[in-house]
């Protein structure tokens, strides 16, 4: 499944790109960014590939002006309340304090929140110290979840309400910054790696383009 927008590209993550995805992990500037920061071994990363490699998780490369940049992802989804866990890095630091992780971070809750019209919420984890994401994630509306003040670790909660109250605003601006002003376009077809709802959507997407 691949997500455009922006300029930017979303990929789903395959299993020819995890080397790469896995040595700038553990580069030592993303490294000290994350809670885990242990070396990972090419073994580490199959193994967490083919765990996660499922309808649960969505790990996106980002790609811009044709680099792979860095990774964003909607995982640990949960059908019956309809939330997931968001994260994302990137590995080219010229791009750290540019508008681009929210170009990425919009593009991907816009596709969870409106277009497949599933989750209501959705949560995040940021290191305390890491006041850039701090930053970023808090123009989209997250906000930290009460009683996480004090954990090094710290859970933040954005819902589909508090998204869309400022959508609008943040997709306008995105447009202008962005220089592309082009609907949201999504390539690809059901399979068994995907939910329901994904599927219905791509089946339904993909007939509206043929007609």
């Amino acid at each position: 499944m691949i997500i455009k927008k922006y300029g930017i590209t979303l990929q789903r993550l395959n299993e020819e790109d995890i080397e790469l995805v896995r040595t700038w992990r553990n580069h030592p500037e993303i490294r000290k960014r994350m809670a885990y920061r242990k070396h990972i071994t090419s073994e580490m990363q199959q193994k967490w590939f083919h765990d996660n490699n499922n309808k649960f998780n969505y790990y996106f490369l980002i790609i811009y002006e044709g680099r792979k940049i860095g990774v964003i992802n909607t995982k640990k989804v949960n059908i019956q309340d309809r939330y997931g866990e968001g994260g994302i890095f990137i590995w080219e630091q010229e791009l750290w304090n540019t508008y681009i992780p929210s170009l990425a971070s919009l593009m991907l809750i816009e596709f969870t929140f409106n277009q497949l019209n599933f989750s209501n919420k959705s949560f995040i984890q940021i290191l305390r110290t890491n006041h850039a994401a701090i930053k970023y994630n808090k123009s989209m509306g997250y906000v930290l979840i009460p009683g996480q003040e004090e954990i090094e670790n710290q859970w933040y909660l954005l819902t589909k309400e508090d998204f869309n109250r400022r959508f609008e605003k943040l997709e306008r601006g995105a447009f202008i910054v962005s220089g592309h002003y082009e609907k949201m376009q999504v390539i690809g077809n059901p399979n068994d790696r995907q939910l329901d709802v994904i599927n219905q959507f791509l089946e339904k997407y993909n007939a509206e383009l043929n007609d």
